[in-house]
């Protein structure tokens, strides 16, 4: 079977046409703040909107809306760390399709729930992906279920193409677009688009880091779960492979850490929630990788589904770094009256408590207590004042 190289134009469009009824468009806005940030006109695509906060509603409802009955009454099975879990599991719900889902041991426990509140039967099987989805593959031989694949699909990457027309629709005039890269499908679906209606866009594609590294074997245990984890797919899919080939002009990865500030940098400045994967081509901008004359470019903000407890990490994470978190640790007198002493100090100097702890059996100086504290701060400059303050009355402050 040849390997397309482009999703020809009318299949798109006949995607659109199948699904339009269930999925309106996203919408497509001008950024204020990071157009003056990055300097040029930065509009945002906003993909997280749909039902289940994320572009993988119109690949999976294309290919679902194509089975024959007998193929809806058997039912469909999938595999996927998450957000095509979703988009499968909302979509069988509204078709009354039987269901059932294989994620990761590791999953977005977020992902988990909100597939399962959609009525599909999910199992958590395997550290890796690929062991999901073998497993899926086999409920898929043995039960004669349709395997609905996550993005090496002519139907999924149709569906996808989607967002791409109504970017052309929305914006009149743009040179460049940045879609992240997991498995390929919504890059190949967008490139496909933009290239039958706008041969002289610039696509830039967007891998995390974390893709191209091994995590394998019996070291897979030990490595730290991505923060994009919608886009930690370590293979292109067949399909989508060969259309980024011939039709994205550019493919980057970039770290963690940058993907982690463009999720704050969206909380922050477009007071919108967005997941590691779909904060990735925001994170390309961030590390300069789209070309100087690229001056009106789109981004895709395609997944807001990110845990609450790693957002709060992550939020926590932004106040160290932007001095509004001190952790300080202070070595006094173990005596009645030590404490109210530091904290009428702390208090003069405009800071908030929020933790405190003591050590007595391992305290810096014999007959001392050590007291670390954390504290909510202005900025770095008012965190400097504090250790001043504490360094002039030899309390041997220590910032942690």
């Amino acid at each position: 079977m040849k390997v397309p190289t482009i999703i020809p134009f009318p299949e798109i469009s006949a995607a659109r046409e199948r699904i339009q009824e269930a999925i309106l468009p996203t919408p497509l806005t001008f950024s204020h703040r990071f157009s003056k940030r990055f300097g040029r006109e930065v509009y945002i695509k906003w993909d997280n909107a749909l039902r289940t906060g994320s572009f993988k509603e119109r690949g999976a409802l294309n290919f679902l809306s194509k089975l024959s009955k007998e193929e809806k009454n058997r039912g469909v099975c999938a595999a996927s760390a998450g957000n095509h879990a979703l988009a499968v599991a909302y979509h069988c719900r509204e078709q009354e399709i039987p269901c059932s889902l294989f994620m990761p041991l590791r999953a977005p426990l977020v992902k988990v729930q909100t597939a399962t509140s959609f009525g599909a039967e999910v199992t958590l099987h395997g550290e890796l992906l690929r062991d999901s989805y073998a497993q899926a593959l086999l409920m898929s031989k043995q039960e004669k279920r349709v395997f609905v694949p996550g993005y090496d699909h002519r139907d999924i990457i149709a569906g996808a193409g989607v967002s791409g027309v109504e970017i052309s629709e929305q914006l009149e005039e743009f040179d460049s677009v940045i879609v992240p890269i997991g498995g390929g499908g919504l890059v190949a679906g967008i490139a496909s688009a933009i290239r039958a209606l706008r041969k002289d866009i610039f696509i830039l594609g967007v891998r995390s880091e974390w893709s191209s590294q091994q995590h394998d074997g019996e070291d897979a245990r030990f490595v730290s779960t991505p923060l994009a984890d919608g886009i930690a797919v370590k293979e292109l899919g067949t399909i989508p492979k060969r259309i980024i080939q011939e039709q994205v002009d550019q493919i980057v990865s970039v770290r963690e850490n940058t993907i982690a500030d463009a999720v704050i940098a969206y909380l922050y400045e477009e007071r919108s929630v967005i997941e590691g994967a779909g904060a990735a081509a925001l994170a390309a901008l961030l590390e300069g990788h789209l070309p100087e004359r690229c001056k009106r470019v789109v981004l895709l903000a395609c997944g807001s589904n990110i845990d609450l407890h790693v957002l709060g990490k992550l939020i926590q994470r932004s106040q160290y770094e932007r001095g509004q978190l001190l952790r300080v640790r202070v070595s006094v007198p173990d005596r009645p009256g030590s404490l109210a002493r530091l904290t009428e100090i702390i208090a003069s100097e405009s800071a908030n408590v929020l933790e405190t702890s003591h050590e007595r059996g391992f305290s810096r100086e014999p007959g001392n207590v050590d007291i670390t504290f954390l504290l909510e701060t202005r900025d770095k400059e008012h965190q400097s004042s504090l250790i001043t303050r504490f360094a002039k009355l030899d309390l041997h402050p220590l910032q942690l």
